[in-house]
């Protein structure tokens, strides 16, 4: 099982992911290969919420809070 597919079973909770230099906090919408579609919510790097693609090779650390 590679990461999208372990990701794809969270799709409508809540997310925290970690890349290098930036957090994104928000709701996953849809897993696809290599990347994933998060609603993200306002934050000092996104200053009104929307949706997000990220590239799943730019991931350095995932949370799903419970």
């Amino acid at each position: 099982m590679d990461f999208e597919q372990r990701l794809s079973a969270f799709i409508g909770r809540s997310i925290e992911v970690i890349f290098t230099n930036q957090f994104l906090q928000g709701q996953i919408l849809n897993v696809f290969d290599e990347t994933f579609v998060v609603q993200a919510e306002s934050s000092n790097y996104i200053p009104e919420p929307r949706q997000v693609t990220v590239v799943s090779n730019n991931v350095i650390f995932v949370r799903i809070p419970q």
